[in-house]
């Protein structure tokens, strides 16, 4: 059984040391056929195996043909030419100003030049890159790869200062238009990194790189499929399923599906749009090392540009809309606009759920273009998103709030009514923000059964408390299904205790006295009759939304206990509660 490779070692040494290697180089050949004597851009999240492609693309081009015994190119028709081969980690440790990133990359320049055997002079930056190429391309008789790594590190990491960030973008802008104007003197060149906004917010040179992020036959270059899934780990079934079953993750009964549909379910569903989804690589590496199901790929942090754009923007990312989105706007996120939806698609956060097309309204005319509409993952991600986005915006300056929130479980369990409206208002009135939810009023249905249609104010108040549940450690799953409809919020207390919450926020200054009736609320005399009202009726809706859509039904079908919670929500601090059963 080969070692599992956790801490990003190279080709050659996953090779040598007989570590675990997914074969990619089927798809490689493939590349280096299909984009013979070009440059190449590919985007694909943190830890998804970006730097173990750039190094076995760079054995390749060495000549090494004994590394390759037992992969798929060796028994091919590839030559095995030696080519001189340019790595570029575009990493610097410190980046004060756009000089600092202009001698970092004249330093790495000259270190390249010296480990070539060639000498270069002193000058402006793309003056160097085209000597070094033509001497490096003289000295070998042979045209030069090159391989960049983390090409947008310059700009990402300092996306909070944003003059800072145009000036490097505008720095490598320059480096990444030389190695497209020096392009006689270059066999194959890639260049990776996590966003797209980097490279499309440069004109010219380097923005006619051949982007291949979304090219289906590319899709499978980084991660594991579902067949290198059962190729790669079937040997290592057994002793995890038995220790699966051994914490109760699994049934006493499961056998080695009920362990590949567990799998799929944390682990798969990125979709590049590829026939089939991609598993998270680190993942599955960190799954079948502890045999314990957990969220590995989020605890190793988020994107720098990432933390910095959610301190900034806490909203749009706390509630990102997954709605449909061109497929222009997704390639060619600006430095100058960056939204959430793609932000936190490139970043793996989101991935696409399915093409599809949006009419888009230009000089009064309508246009069809190409669009994409987004989801999360798989259930990692989802279960993390929200109390990793929570944490961080929240509980960092607020002491009080974390103490709240480890107040929760208990208060639940003993479906304790006050003590959980305490708890919820005091951690509501806590959450504090520059951005409100949006003021917009329920709308009167046509429905009977509910009375209203929620709005984006209530959506906004699911996303925060579902981050303050998972803040409090519970596992918590939005939208599960019943046959007559989806539950707004459900948490998992034990293996076999539920709580359902359906939650109906009322507005502040508005009250629904009747169906289909909307009044002003007027008068500070009657305020406390009227809220109290309103709050008895949203309680009323919700509970008999509950049963009649039977949303305890598909946790009773699996042999769990489930308590039902209605809850009324009136600004940031008024919470009604009411736990029944049926």
């Amino acid at each position: 059984m080969k070692k599992l490779c956790l801490n990003g070692l190279s080709f050659k040494d996953i090779i040598q040391r007989n570590f675990l290697y997914a074969d990619k180089t089927k798809l490689i050949y493939k590349m280096l056929n299909v984009y013979d004597y070009t440059c190449c851009f590919l985007s694909r999240p943190r830890r998804f195996g970006k730097s173990l492609l750039l190094s076995t693309i760079d054995q390749l081009f060495r000549g090494d043909r004994k590394l390759f015994d037992g992969l798929w190119i060796a028994k091919s028709d590839y030559q095995f030419e030696r080519h001189p081969v340019l790595n570029f980690t575009m990493t610097f440790s410190e980046i004060e100003n756009k000089y600092d990133l202009i001698n970092g990359i004249k330093r790495k320049l000259k270190v390249l030049a010296e480990v070539e055997g060639v000498t270069i002079d002193d000058g402006t930056y793309t003056e160097m890159m085209e000597q070094l190429l033509r001497r490096i391309s003289n000295k070998h008789g042979a045209r030069v790869v090159i391989l960049v790594d983390e090409y947008d590190s310059p700009v990402t990491k300092h996306i909070s200062n944003r003059d800072l960030a145009l000036d490097n973008r505008d720095v490598l802008h320059d480096f990444y238009e030389s190695i497209k104007t020096n392009i006689d003197y270059i066999r194959f060149a890639l260049v990776t990194g996590i966003t797209r906004f980097a490279m499309t917010s440069m004109d010219s040179g380097p923005n006619n790189f051949k982007d291949i992020s979304l090219k289906s036959q590319f899709a499978g270059i980084c991660g594991f499929t579902p067949k290198e899934l059962n190729k790669l780990f079937k040997n290592r079934y057994p002793r995890t399923l038995e220790k699966l079953i051994k914490n109760g993750d699994l049934g006493p009964d499961a056998g080695f599906e009920e362990l590949e549909e567990l799998i799929i379910k944390y682990y798969d569903g990125y979709n590049w749009l590829g026939r089939s989804n991609i598993l998270n690589p680190f993942s599955i590496l960190s799954f079948f090392d502890e045999k314990e199901v957990g969220t590995y790929w989020p605890l190793t942090g988020r994107p720098s540009h990432l933390t910095a754009l959610v301190r900034e923007r806490p909203m749009d990312f706390i509630l990102p809309s997954q709605d449909s989105y061109s497929a222009m706007d997704v390639r060619k996120t600006s430095l100058s606009r960056l939204e959430a939806v793609p932000i936190l698609f490139h970043s793996g956060y989101l991935t696409i759920d399915h093409p599809t097309v949006i009419e888009i309204k230009k000089n009064n005319k309508v246009k069809l273009v190409k669009a994409f509409a987004f989801r999360f993952p798989n259930e990692e991600v989802s279960l993390a998103y929200l109390a990793d986005i929570f944490n961080d915006v929240f509980l960092p300056t607020n002491e009080y709030l974390s103490e709240l929130t480890r107040k929760l479980p208990n208060a639940l369990a003993e479906k304790d009514s006050v003590k959980v409206e305490k708890l919820l208002g005091d951690i509501l009135t806590s959450i504090s923000s520059n951005e409100h939810p949006p003021k917009e009023i329920f709308i009167p249905s046509e429905q009977p059964d509910t009375g209203y249609e929620p709005t984006k104010t209530e959506k906004y108040y699911n996303a925060i408390l579902h981050g303050c549940f998972l803040s409090a450690g519970f596992e918590v799953h939005s939208e599960g299904s019943s046959a007559h409809g989806k539950d707004d919020i459900a948490l998992y207390l034990n293996d076999r205790f539920r709580v359902v919450i359906e939650l109906k926020y009322c507005h502040a200054n508005r009250i629904i006295e009747k169906e289909g009736d909307v009044a002003e609320a007027g008068g500070e005399d009657k305020e406390a009759e009227r809220t109290a009202k309103e709050m008895s009726a949203a309680l009323d809706r919700a509970e008999k939304q509950m049963t009649d859509k039977d949303y305890a039904g598909p946790y009773r079908a699996a042999g769990c206990e489930v308590t039902c919670m209605a809850m009324a929500l009136r600004n940031r601090n008024q919470v009604a509660v009411r736990f029944f059963e049926y």
